[in-house]
């Protein structure tokens, strides 16, 4: 029974860019030693049994957790979906180009930010005449 706040199936895009703001956050890079995702080889079965569990959390866990308003147990959901996709990224390597993808993302939104906020306290200092701080 589908409600109107959950789609029946949730989409990809949301879990991408989800992960692209968990890995904006994490620019570092935690989440794996190879600057190449997906170089330790071919994990064919592994590789679908992982996608069918992602698949199995996105389209029937994660709305049950958000029907029955229950946020710790979305937000598990959620914590355990990114826990699968990234293991998927390690093993796979389709998967792992997409991750380094969605890194390469992260680290020009971050760049973008800080451009961004550099412009802002230049343009507090001009239109203050010096006053708010700025560069």
């Amino acid at each position: 029974m589908p409600h109107a706040f959950i789609p029946r199936r949730a989409p990809r895009r949301a879990l991408v860019l989800g992960t692209a703001l968990v890995l904006g956050l994490l620019a570092d890079g935690h989440a794996t030693a190879s600057p190449e995702a997906g170089e330790r080889g071919h994990y064919r079965g592994q590789c679908r049994q992982l996608t069918k569990q992602i698949d199995h959390y996105e389209n029937t866990v994660l709305p049950m957790a958000y029907q029955r308003r229950n946020a710790a147990w979305a937000n598990a959901t959620r914590a355990q979906i990114e826990r699968l996709w990234h293991r998927r990224a390690d093993l796979c390597p389709a998967y792992g180009k997409d991750r380094t993808l969605l890194r390469r993302l992260a680290e020009q939104t971050r760049r973008f930010n800080q451009m961004l906020a550099a412009a802002g306290r230049a343009a507090a200092a001009f239109f203050t005449g010096g006053a708010a701080g700025g560069l």
